[in-house]
C-alpha cells in the first residue's frame, strides 16, 4: 500500500503459542531501494490504555467446540473449591495417597521414574502432611519425610501402626520401632519377578482382609513396544499377596501398564490399564480370579489362554484420556457409587457410571474437573469427604503439557449443584441419560434435535494402540423426558453392542435455572445391548476378532470378506487362528470355514492342523481357490461342549499353512439372506456373500461384508465392479449410507478396468456420494461434468447416517439420476473418450477413513417395447364435384389405443379404441382434385406407440 503523508491506523491480528514466531511489519520509505523493520519511534497507541490478555483457555470465534463441548474441561468443577496443600519446598511426585488413622496424609513419590529408561538417580519418599482435613492453603499444612531409600514405589496402604509399600520388585512392610516418627524398618512381605526393566512396576495397593493387591506391568522397549521376549515371568497381572505369610497368587493377567487398582461397585476388583500392544485405547477392567485382558506375551503368561474379557469401559484416546491412574470409589456426594480416576497425560479428573448389563459390568465415562497443577497420578477420598488430587509428570508422554512435574491440591465440596450428567444407563435400543437439575423449557422444546450420536468398535492387535473401526454416525429416532425433567430417554437407530457409544448434547443445552451443562459428552461401552442378537449369537465368528498368534495377523488386502477384515499372516510354522465360539448343548456341529488359498508359496490343496479345546483332532485339507481373491467356504462336522469352545487352525511343522480366513460359522453358512427386489430387476449384490462372487476389485482397499448385510469400502482409491458383463441401457437401483462427511460414488459406462480403478474415473462417470464439496463434486452429480440441481438434492437427501437410494438410468449417451425417488440430475455425454452406450458399473473405495456403505445393487435392461398393432387404409370420394378424403384405422392390438389420422388437410384423434375396432374420419379437401399422397395414423396406449400409414391415389372430381 502507499501511504500519505500524516497519520494513519494500523490493525494488527495474531496468536502464538509455544512456537516462538514472530510477525515483522517492514515498509521502504520514499527514496530507499529496500524493505527495512518499522521504528518504533513513528509507532503509537492510545495514551493511559494497558492492553492484557485474561488467563485462561482461548477458543477460536465461531467454533463448535468449547471447553466441556467438544473439548477436554480447563476449569474446576463448580460443585468443588481448589486448596492447594504443598508448604514452600515440598515438591512431591506423587505414586500414592493414604490417611492414617490420626487424620493425617501419608504422601508417597514416585523417586526417579523416566520413559526412556533407567533413572535411579532419586529414591522414593513417604512424607507426613499435617492438618490437610482443615487447611485452607498451604501455610495451614506440614510435611515431614517418614521414610526413604524406596525404589520407584506406585502404592501406599497405611494399615494401623504400620505402612506397605509396592516397590518396583517387591511388597515392603516399613514400621517405626523406636517411636522417633521416621519408618526405618524395613521388611520384605513378597518378591515379584523382575527382568530389570525400567517399565516392571508394581501399581497400586489394597487390602481386604486376607490378601494386598498389586498390578504388576510388563517390560516394554524404549519406544512403547511390549518386550518381545519378556525377561521376566509372569508378568501384566493382578497378584495377590496373602498378608500373613506373603505368599502371591494371581488372580488375573493379560494387562499392559496397570496404573492402579481399587475395590468399586459391589466391593469388586477393578483396575486401570494404559493403551499400547493390544490395547487400541486405554481401559477400565473388572478383575475376576482367571481373567485375560487380551495383552499377550512372549512366553504366554499365565492366563493367555483364557477367553478375552471385555473392558467395563474404554476410555478412548485422547478424547477423554491418554494415561489414566487410579480409580476410587466415591462415597459421598452427588456421584456416590461411581468410579473417579485421574490422568498423568490428558490430565484432570473423569468420572465412570458402572452397571450390570447380563451379569458384567459396563457403563460411560466423563469428563468431571480440571484446572489442577499437574497430571493426575492419584486421588483418595478423605475422611471429610475432599478428594485429594495428587500428581507426577516425566518426559516422553508421562506428564500434562504445561503443567507442572509435582504437585498436591484437594477439592472441598461446597454447595453447588453444577448441570452436568449423572448417569447414562442402557435400555432396548437406547439409553436414558438422567442429569442434576431438571432441563430448560427451551432445552426440551428442542429435545428432538438436542443430541449426536456415534458408534465404533475397537481391534486389539500387537501393534501400539489402534484406530476406530466401523464408525457410524447413530440417528436419534426419539427422545423423551421424564416428568421431573431429569431424565431423557433416547432411541437411536442403528445401535449395535460390541461398541462404545459416543453421545454429545451441543451447547445451547441448559437447565431450568440457564444454567450450561458443564460437560456435553460422554462415552458408553455397550458390551451388552438388552433385545440385542449380535452375529455370535446366530453362530458367526469373524476371524479378524479370532485371537491370532505366531505371527498370524488381521489384513484387508483382498475384498469380499465378512466384516472388517480377515484373518492373514499364516506364513510360518506356529502361526495359528483360534476361536472361542459358543452353543447351548453338547453335541455334532457342522463348522463353516470361509478362506482362500492363492498359488502361494505353491499352487494346489493346503491343509493345517485343527484343535477343538486344546485336542489336537488332526490335518484339515483346505482345495485351492486358484487365487486370493476367491473365497470359498468349507464344512466339517465337530464334537463341542456345552458353553464355551475354542477351534484353533494352526500351521504346525508338517503342514502347509499359508491361508487366509474369513469368517468360521456354526451350522449357516451365512447370516444374510438374499434381499427382496423389484420386478423385472436382477439383483447383482444380494446381501449373500456368494453374491460378491460376481464383483472383482480394483486396485487398493477393499469391501467388507457388514451383519446388518451392506458392504463397506476400506482404504482405496479402488473400484469394485460388476464383471459378469457389460451393460448397454439400463436401470441401476442401489442404497448407500454415509456415516460422517465422507466420498463415494458409483461409476457407470466404463470398459474392463483389469485391476486399474483409474480407467472407470477416465473412461466412464462417476455418480457422486459427497455431502461437501464444489457443486459438480456433491451427492447426485456426475463428477466434474455435471452438477445435480441443489434444490432437489436438498429437498430428497436424508441426513448422515441414513440410508439413501439412488436410481441411475442409463439410455444412449444420457444418464438420468433420481435420489430417493426425485430426479436431481438429467445428463447427456458429448465427451468422445466416454462411451455409455455399453459398460460395466462398479463402485467407489475412496481412500483410507472414506467409510461409504451399499446395499442391494441390482439392475434392469430397459429394452424399447413392441410397438402397437394398427393398420390404416385412406380413399377419395367426389361429393358435389369436391373431393374429401376418407381414412380408416383398425386396432389390431391386444390392448385399447389412442389413434390420431393425420392428413394434408388436418388431423384427428380418437380415444378409447377397443382391440379388432375400426374408427375413421372424413377430412374435407373443397378443392376439385388432389394429388396422389398418404396419410399417417399413429397410435398410442400401455406405453407403447405405433403407427400405420395408407397411400390414396390422384382424383378429379370436376
Amino acid at each position: 500500500m502507499t501511504l500519505d503523508v500524516g497519520v494513519h491506523d494500523l490493525f494488527v491480528e495474531m496468536f502464538e503459542a509455544t512456537n516462538g514466531q514472530q510477525l515483522t511489519v517492514e515498509w521502504k520509505t520514499p527514496g530507499s531501494s529496500s524493505f527495512t523493520v518499522i521504528p518504533s519511534s513513528v509507532l503509537s497507541t492510545e495514551a493511559g490504555v494497558v492492553r492484557v490478555t485474561a488467563p485462561g483457555t482461548k477458543y477460536c470465534e465461531g467454533s463448535s467446540d468449547s471447553a466441556g463441548d467438544g473439548l477436554r474441561l480447563d476449569a474446576v468443577n463448580p460443585n468443588y473449591t481448589l486448596v492447594d496443600l504443598r508448604p514452600a519446598g515440598f515438591n512431591p511426585k506423587v505414586a500414592g495417597l493414604d490417611f492414617t488413622d490420626a487424620g493425617d496424609l501419608a504422601v508417597l513419590t514416585t523417586g526417579s521414574v523416566n520413559s526412556g529408561g533407567w533413572d535411579t538417580s532419586t529414591p522414593g519418599q513417604i512424607f507426613l502432611l499435617k492438618n490437610v482435613q482443615a487447611a485452607d492453603g498451604p501455610e495451614d499444612v506440614t510435611a515431614v519425610e517418614i521414610a526413604g531409600g524406596l525404589q520407584n514405589p506406585m502404592g501406599i496402604d497405611v494399615i494401623g501402626d504400620k505402612i506397605y509399600v509396592s516397590e518396583r520388585y517387591q511388597l515392603t512392610e516399613l514400621s517405626d520401632p523406636d517411636g522417633d516418627g521416621f519408618f526405618d524398618a524395613k521388611r520384605k512381605v513378597a518378591s515379584y519377578p523382575s527382568g530389570n526393566n525400567f517399565h516392571e512396576f508394581a501399581f497400586g495397593l489394597i487390602h481386604d482382609d486376607e490378601n494386598f493387591y498389586v498390578n504388576l506391568s510388563v517390560a516394554i522397549d524404549n519406544g512403547g513396544a511390549t518386550t518381545n521376549p519378556q525377561p521376566a515371568a509372569n508378568r501384566g497381572t493382578t497378584v495377590k499377596i496373602n498378608r500373613s505369610t506373603g505368599e502371591i497368587s494371581y488372580v488375573a493377567g493379560g494387562l499392559r501398564t496397570p496404573n492402579g487398582i481399587a475395590f468399586g461397585p459391589e466391593n469388586e476388583l477393578f483396575a486401570m490399564d494404559n493403551q499400547g500392544a493390544w490395547l487400541p485405547s486405554s481401559k477400565l477392567v473388572h478383575v475376576e480370579q482367571d481373567r485375560f485382558f487380551n495383552h499377550f506375551t512372549n512366553p504366554a503368561g499365565p492366563f493367555d489362554n483364557k477367553p478375552v474379557t471385555q473392558p467395563a469401559v474404554w476410555i478412548p484416546q485422547n478424547e477423554i484420556g491418554n494415561s489414566p491412574s487410579t480409580p476410587i470409589l466415591l462415597e459421598n456426594g452427588p456421584f456416590a457409587g461411581q468410579m473417579m480416576f485421574g490422568d498423568v497425560t490428558y490430565g484432570g479428573l473423569q468420572r465412570a457410571f458402572l452397571e450390570k448389563v447380563d451379569g458384567e459390568f459396563q457403563g460411560a465415562v466423563f469428563r468431571h474437573s480440571a484446572g489442577f497443577e499437574v497430571g493426575v497420578n492419584r486421588v483418595i477420598e478423605g475422611p471429610d469427604k475432599s478428594l485429594y488430587v495428587g500428581g507426577t509428570g516425566e518426559g516422553g508422554n508421562w506428564g500434562e503439557a504445561g503443567k507442572l512435574p509435582y504437585g498436591l491440591q484437594k477439592l472441598v465440596p461446597n454447595q453447588n449443584n453444577t448441570f452436568d450428567i449423572v448417569s447414562m444407563k442402557v435400555v432396548e435400543g437406547g439409553f436414558e441419560v438422567t442429569y442434576t437439575q431438571p432441563l430448560s423449557d427451551e432445552t426440551v422444546a428442542n429435545i428432538d434435535e438436542a443430541y449426536r450420536a456415534q458408534q465404533w468398535r475397537y481391534l486389539p492387535t500387537s501393534t501400539y494402540g489402534g484406530p476406530k473401526l466401523d464408525e457410524e454416525v447413530l440417528s436419534v429416532s426419539d427422545a423423551r423426558v421424564s416428568e421431573d425433567r431429569r431424565t431423557v430417554t433416547l432411541s437411536l437407530d442403528g445401535l449395535k453392542q460390541g461398541r462404545v457409544v459416543h453421545l454429545r448434547s451441543p451447547q445451547p443445552f441448559a437447565s431450568a435455572t440457564g444454567e450450561k451443562l458443564w460437560s456435553t459428552e460422554a462415552w458408553y461401552t455397550l458390551n451388552a445391548l438388552p433385545g440385542y442378537v449380535s452375529p455370535a449369537d446366530r453362530g458367526w465368528y469373524e476371524a479378524e476378532e479370532a485371537r491370532l498368534t505366531g505371527g498370524a495377523k488381521v489384513d484387508w488386502e483382498h475384498s469380499g470378506y465378512s466384516g472388517s477384515g480377515f484373518a492373514g499372516g499364516m506364513w510360518n510354522a506356529g502361526a495359528a487362528f483360534e476361536f472361542t465360539v459358543d452353543v447351548d448343548a453338547a453335541g455334532t456341529y457342522p463348522v463353516n470355514v470361509r478362506y482362500a488359498n492363492g498359488p502361494n508359496p505353491a499352487p494346489g490343496a493346503k491343509d493345517v492342523n485343527l484343535y477343538v479345546n486344546g485336542q489336537k483332532i488332526g490335518p484339515w485339507e483346505f482345495p485351492s481357490t486358484t487365487d486370493w481373491k476367491t473365497w470359498r467356504t468349507i464344512t466339517r462336522d465337530m464334537n463341542l461342549v456345552e458353553g464355551a469352545n475354542t477351534i484353533t487352525l494352526k500351521y504346525d511343522t508338517g503342514t502347509k499353512g499359508n491361508l487366509n480366513v474369513d469368517v468360521l460359522s456354526i451350522g449357516t453358512a451365512d447370516i444374510c439372506a438374499p434381499a427382496e427386489i423389484e420386478d423385472g430387476y436382477r439383483s447383482l449384490f444380494d446381501g449373500t456373500l456368494a453374491s460378491l462372487d460376481g464383483w472383482r476389485m480394483a486396485g487398493p482397499g477393499g469391501f467388507g461384508r457388514q451383519d446388518d448385510c451392506s458392504i463397506r469400502g476400506e482404504g482405496g482409491m479402488g473400484l469394485l465392479w460388476h464383471r459378469a458383463a457389460e451393460l448397454n441401457e439400463y436401470s441401476l437401483k442401489l442404497d448407500w449410507k454415509l456415516v460422517a462427511d465422507h466420498n463415494g460414488g458409483v461409476f457407470v459406462g466404463f470398459p474392463d478396468p483389469k485391476n486399474d480403478p483409474w480407467i472407470a474415473v477416465n473412461q466412464g462417470y462417476e455418480i457422486q456420494i459427497d455431502a461437501t464439496d464444489a457443486a459438480d463434486r456433491t451427492t447426485g452429480a456426475v463428477y466434474t461434468f455435471q452438477g445435480a440441481n441443489p434444490e432437489a438434492v436438498a429437498g430428497a437427501l436424508k441426513p448422515v447416517g441414513s440410508w439413501n437410494a439412488y436410481e441411475i438410468v442409463v439410455k444412449g449417451q444420457s444418464i438420468k439420476i433420481f435420489l430417493n425417488g426425485t430426479l436431481v440430475n438429467d445428463f447427456t455425454s458429448t465427451d468422445p473418450a466416454r462411451d455409455l452406450s455399453q459398460g460395466f458399473i462398479g463402485l467407489q473405495n475412496h481412500g483410507a477413513g472414506e467409510a461409504v456403505s451399499y446395499r442391494n445393487v441390482r439392475v434392469m435392461d430397459i429394452e424399447e417395447p413392441d410397438p402397437l398393432a394398427v393398420t390404416a387404409t385412406a380413399e377419395v370420394r367426389c361429393l358435389a364435384k369436391k373431393a374429401s378424403l376418407t381414412v380408416r384405422a383398425t386396432n389390431t392390438d391386444s390392448v385399447p389405443v389412442d389413434v390420431t389420422l393425420e392428413t394434408a388437410w388436418g388431423e384427428r384423434t380418437i380415444t378409447g379404441v377397443q382391440p379388432g375396432k375400426t374408427v375413421f374420419h372424413t377430412f374435407t379437401t373443397r378443392a376439385a382434385s388432389v394429388p396422389a399422397g398418404e396419410a399417417t395414423v399413429s397410435a398410442s396406449g400401455d406405453g407403447r406407440t405405433g403407427e400405420a400409414s395408407a397411400a390414396y391415389a390422384a382424383k378429379a372430381c370436376g
